[in-house]
């Protein structure tokens, strides 16, 4: 099953044990003597999955780093705003990363140095892509590439260069 199809079985799940919920107190309610308005049943419901939704949204980030080792360092997170989700115009959501496992990283006989770069994202396949890194000349080469300049805020270059313990190649 997909990531959505997931969140889908999720949301749904939440509908019915908030229905349930919602059903016995009402039932209780009106054991009770209290008159309980018919809308609030299906409000709830609503309610309860749209807050599921949101926290799931948000939630999501730290979940999947969680699922990486502890020595992960992230190199990049982008963010997204999504119109059927206004509250995202005020607080972003994370919907994909960059990172690197430090342990991942082999200096190569030739003084360059080689890391795995994660490319994670929401609803979508995790990408390993291997890089080499020259460390002196600010350069990056991507697989089956030519060396090519790295800009001045590449995380990346940043990270593997700031490491003195990278593991030999052999």
């Amino acid at each position: 099953m997909t990531g959505i199809g997931v969140e889908l079985l999720g949301v749904i799940a939440v509908g019915i044990g908030a229905a349930a919920v919602l059903y016995a107190a009402m039932h209780a309610l009106r054991k009770l003597g209290r008159i309980v308005p018919t809308w609030v049943l299906p409000a709830g419901i609503g309610l309860a999955m749209v807050s599921y939704s949101v926290w799931n949204d948000y939630a999501w980030f730290g979940r999947a780093l969680d699922r990486l080792p502890d020595e992960t360092q992230v190199l990049v997170v982008g963010r997204d705003s999504q119109p059927w989700a206004p509250w995202t115009y005020l607080a972003p959501v994370e919907i994909r990363f960059a990172a690197m496992d430090p342990a991942t990283i082999r200096a190569n006989a030739d003084g360059t140095r080689h890391a795995q770069i994660m490319l994670i994202e929401r609803r979508g396949a995790t990408l390993v892509i291997p890089q080499d890194f020259d460390c002196e000349k600010g350069l990056i080469r991507l697989p089956r590439s030519d060396w090519s300049p790295s800009g001045r805020q590449d995380e990346a270059l940043r990270a593997v260069c700031s490491l003195s313990d990278a593991t030999p190649a052999y």
